[in-house]
């Protein structure tokens, strides 16, 4: 399947690459999370000039009104490149629960997010099954006299360090509920951790016996869960997009090196067994760009299907940026294996997003049972 991108959504290709091309080096990237660089404030400050936040917002709640294809270009451009910054869990994932919210708690932080002056991100999980479930949901909400209590701790929080906003899903009764917390709320204690990307830092964030009000629940009991699968399936399509730009990278890079690098008085690229590799990661990515882009382009009103796309993407780009990774660093042979080249970057990227918000096998499972239905 090929998809033709109109006029305005080249524009927005064409200039969102010439804006990362020309400020990131990825040799600076390597040399930032070996600092353990938690933001690139620089390139955040780009990114909120040029409105990308806004850009799939409606007009009515302060944004520029454009589709969600126009802006899921914008992470292919960003996985491309890969700058640290929180675009991925604030301006997609906590941006669409907060679309999603009430309308006081939409209208005041929105705003704030959508222009970059707070950053917020999601506190769902608390192991590596990726389910959100009673089995797997230990944080607490217990009633009291004057309102709620939060205790828990949840895992693989995005960019929690630097972020003013928790999107915290949490179990009340026999129910699920999603809560909004400030990164100054007493009680709440934000540990950084190790992330296999370095370029999506990780934190642990520990609450203890932190006071609820009804007014910082975010969303509606009965609505949380199919409120959070639709922002799931949202993101996953946006995060699709993103592995479509890395396994991009992965491919120009290899064939560039197979064009310069000489052996045997003669370019690498020139021998058979590097053609073949190179053929079939265009292969894979075509095919790859191809249910990425049908997942974007998926009518939000109609769950199943935006269900079915999205998991599709994740199942597969995930699985085609995983394997285009490890051809690029067999295509550049004893260099791509070291720190100083930028293939380890994409290896480690590629690794940790076929993980978010799920595994592969998980989407797989879960096609299956929509199929069976």
């Amino acid at each position: 399947m090929q998809f033709t991108l109109s006029d305005i959504q080249n524009e927005i290709k064409e200039n969102s690459t010439k804006l990362l091309k020309e400020n990131i080096d990825l040799l600076d990237t390597i040399q930032k999370v070996d600092e353990n660089c938690r933001i690139d404030k620089n390139i955040w400050k780009l990114v909120l000039e040029q409105g990308w936040l806004a850009l799939d917002v409606p007009e009515s709640d302060g944004g520029l009104g454009f589709s969600l294809t126009d802006t899921a270009i914008l992470s292919e451009v960003l996985g491309y490149y890969m700058p640290i910054v929180p675009v991925f869990s604030s301006g997609v994932v906590f941006k669409n629960l907060i679309l999603n919210s009430k309308d006081d708690i939409k209208n005041s932080i929105l705003p704030e997010i959508i222009t970059g002056d707070k950053i917020g991100t999601f506190a769902i999980y608390e192991n590596d099954k990726y389910l959100v479930d009673e089995g797997n949901t230990q944080t607490t909400l217990v009633d009291t006299s004057d309102g709620y209590v939060l205790s828990g701790v949840k895992k693989y929080v995005m960019f929690g360090d630097v972020s003013d906003y928790f999107a915290v899903m949490a179990k009340h009764n026999e129910s699920l509920k999603m809560i909004l917390l400030s990164k100054d709320t007493e009680g709440l204690d934000i540990k950084e951790t190790t992330s296999l990307d370095q370029t999506r830092p990780m934190c642990e964030i520990s609450m203890s016996n932190i006071k609820i009000q009804e007014n910082d629940i975010m969303i509606e009991p009965s609505d949380t869960s199919d409120v959070w699968e639709k922002v799931k399936n949202i993101s996953l399509s946006f995060l699709a997009m993103e592995q479509v730009g890395g396994s991009q990278a992965c491919l120009d890079m290899s064939t560039t090196y197979a064009k310069e690098r000489i052996q045997f008085g003669r370019p690498i690229g020139s021998f058979q067994a590097i053609q073949h590799i190179c053929a079939n990661m265009l292969l894979q990515l075509e095919s790859a760009k191809s249910v990425a882009y049908s997942a974007v382009r998926t009518d939000l009103s109609d769950g199943l299907e935006i269900e079915m796309s999205s998991l599709i993407a994740k199942s597969y780009c995930s699985e085609v940026f995983n394997k285009l990774a490890g051809d690029n660093i067999q295509v550049h042979g004893g260099i791509g294996f070291t720190w100083e080249h930028p293939a380890h970057l994409y290896f480690k990227k590629a690794k940790s997003d076929s993980l978010l918000l799920g595994t592969p096998k998980l989407a797989r499972d879960r096609i299956a049972e929509l199929l069976s239905l």
